[in-house]
């Protein structure tokens, strides 16, 4: 959650399978490097090409993200350039809450999973149900009474706010 020219990020990852494969293809260019530098003696021109290609799928690893618009949309940023996806906060009928992710179920759209990490999950969780437009409903489903995860907001009593 980072907040960036007056509007709030909440980042988020795709689903695990996709994350892996992501993660390890970015990766691999920074092994490649290495191995050519423990080769030689002297720097190979292709170590600085892999390097600068490792450092742009990290950087674009992490452009992922919902911003909550006052007009009513939720922005949805992906590494996809060509296509931003928004939706209207109004058209969200259900948001299913669990330990390590959340689902939007969207009118007429099939149910998209996000993985989010704790505090940036209920800060967008606070922004998304106070905003006049939602009108779904959020389920908490976790079932796992030893490993409750929303106990811990039980206790806490501040009152959402609007950022």
């Amino acid at each position: 959650m980072i907040k960036l020219f007056g509007k709030m990020r909440y980042h988020w990852q795709p689903e695990l399978s996709w994350s892996i494969i992501y993660w390890s293809l970015t990766f691999t260019p920074i092994f490649i490097a290495l191995s050519l530098l423990f080769e030689r003696t002297k720097i190979p021109s292709q170590v600085f090409i892999l390097f600068g290609i490792f450092i742009v799928l990290f950087g674009s690893g992490f452009h992922r993200y919902f911003v909550i618009d006052e007009n009513g949309k939720l922005n949805i940023v992906s590494l996809n350039f060509f296509r931003k996806s928004k939706v209207a906060i109004a058209q969200i009928q259900k948001v299913e809450v669990t330990k390590s992710n959340i689902t939007l179920v969207i009118k007429n759209q099939p149910k998209r999973i996000f993985y989010m990490r704790k505090w940036p999950k209920k800060y967008f969780l606070d922004a998304l149900a106070v905003h006049p437009d939602f009108r779904g409903e959020v389920d908490l489903i976790d079932n796992f009474t030893g490993l409750d995860y929303f106990e811990f907001y039980k206790d806490d009593k501040k009152a959402p706010t609007r950022l």
